[in-house]
């Protein structure tokens, strides 16, 4: 069994490990990676104007690295907790939005989806309620099972104190919770290991849980493989369309602008015969050679001409090739990329643009690991919820697909009216939990029978003889 400071070296490594592999795809999903070259070539190109335009005049940067992941965190929705105890289900989807989590789980895939893991770590409050935060890979770290059912095993968490910069660790065990202080002074390892360290144990307290109150969220497409960015694959078409766009502008600046040339000049000279010079030490004309005034000169020699100016269309038909690899490997509807977007498109052919989307977004999220975690999660929640319960709980998700309410309405009453229930049906279409299912039943039973005693009512004869009395009692009296 590994002593405490064992696992502690162990853990923090691979934070480090974490750390050095997020930074580039996190400058990528930041928009604040610049291709070096092209840096240069701006500078060249413009000289000093670079400087001291500052942040006015940079080399171009898409984004299109931060258009795909969010069009994916955007559309992977947990709307809160399902089960068939609606009891349990209450309680964890109470605690999903007591902790703020129907807004922060897009933090959680989002800090995945771009540094490749993120983590959900859960404590128990002083009344016993679950207690989450959400957790970035620079800080957070697990070890897992090395078999089923592959839980984590351990967790560590580093931090640093804001005023005294001292910094703070806290590794999670099964059954235990220990506090470290990083000390001045490097010590052996109490427990006997060869681990010389300068973490120190301040506190080793039991958890009162069976597993370790932690879980990562990560998008794993194989079984043995480590997760990865969401960007790793698509980075250097990312650059590519940077590229691109930085040399639009030196297309644009040089060759779509029509350029024109004089040659046979006469150039103003001084009593020596030499040309006279301008403040930059070019030689002087005698107009402005702007496209917005007159050129002339008094020679007879002087020829004048305007080169033809280059289009910017092999430009243009690069990049959206670049964009189109882009979409095949992330599946990110064109909508999101501006591309065979027509003001005429219907609602089928959104459907069918964006379904290689939905499908990636199920199987990475309802059917895939981030599925995994959120059920993970909810059933940490409910062990420190209700230590009791043994009831099975699950992600409740929205439906990723561009929602059209008519047809969605439509298709609830056509599944009502070919013999599926109602509750289903809602459920399945709609995306509605279990409450709101029978919340809507009932209230739809109460107003029905309210119409059934109003017909009762109306088809009482004895009712019917009160009220015509009442009513000929008030027209005499009336009278």
């Amino acid at each position: 069994m590994p002593t405490i400071l064992q696992w502690v070296r162990l853990l923090e490594e691979k934070i480090q490990q974490q750390t050095w592999y997020a930074a580039p795809y996190e400058r990528r999903y930041r928009n604040e990676h610049v291709l070096p070259f092209i840096e240069r070539e701006f500078r060249e190109v413009y000289g000093s104007k670079v400087d001291a335009l500052g942040s006015e005049l940079q080399p171009p940067r898409v984004g299109m690295a931060g258009i795909g992941v969010d069009a994916l965190v955007e559309r992977m929705t947990v709307l809160g907790a399902d089960s068939e105890d609606a009891a349990a289900a209450k309680r964890v989807d109470y605690a999903f939005k007591g902790n703020d989590l129907d807004v922060m789980q897009r933090e959680a895939v989002r800090e995945a989806l771009v540094k490749r893991v993120s983590f959900a770590q859960i404590d128990r409050s002083a009344d016993g309620r679950a207690v989450v935060g959400i957790e970035a890979a620079e800080q957070m770290a697990v070890h897992r099972m090395q078999h089923p059912p592959y839980d984590v095993d351990a967790a560590l968490k580093v931090s640093v104190n804001e005023w005294t910069g001292q910094r703070t660790a806290r590794l999670w065990l099964i059954g235990r919770t220990v506090d470290l202080l990083e000390a001045d002074m490097a010590q052996h390892d109490p427990e006997g290991s060869n681990i010389v360290s300068r973490w120190a144990v301040v506190a080793d307290v039991p958890s009162r849980l069976p597993v370790v109150p932690v879980v990562e969220f990560a998008h794993k497409a194989r079984l043995l493989a480590d997760p990865t960015s969401e960007i790793e694959p698509i980075a250097s078409l990312c650059d590519i369309v940077d590229l691109i766009e930085g040399l639009m502008v030196f297309a644009g600046h040089f060759g779509a602008v029509p350029i024109r040339f004089g040659k046979g000049i006469e150039l103003p000279k001084d009593k020596d015969g030499k040309p006279i010079l301008d403040k930059d030490g070019r030689p002087m004309l005698g107009f402005n050679p702007r496209a917005d005034h007159v050129w002339i000169t008094t020679s007879k020699d002087a020829e004048f001409g305007q080169l033809t100016p280059a289009g910017l269309t092999s430009f243009v038909e690069w990049s959206d090739h670049a964009v189109s690899q882009i979409r095949s490997i992330t599946k990110v509807a064109s909508s999101y990329y501006r591309l065979d977007l027509k003001s005429h498109m219907s609602a089928e052919l959104l459907k069918v643009d964006e379904a290689p989307m939905v499908r990636r977004i199920k199987s990475m999220g309802q059917y895939g690991s981030f599925g995994v975690a959120w059920r993970k999660l909810m059933q940490i929640i409910l062990m420190i919820e209700d230590p009791a319960s043994t009831a099975l709980v699950q992600p409740r998700w929205g439906d990723p697909e561009t929602r059209i309410e008519s047809a969605a309405a439509d298709g609830v009453q056509k599944l009502v009216a070919s013999g599926m229930g109602v509750q289903t049906a809602a459920k399945k279409l709609l995306g509605w939990s279990e409450a709101e299912v029978s919340a809507a039943v009932a209230e739809y039973d109460a107003a029905e029978a309210r119409k059934v005693e109003r017909d009762a009512l109306a088809n009482d004869p004895v009712v019917s003889a009160l009220t015509k009395q009442t009513s000929d009692g008030a027209a005499s009296v009336g009278a």
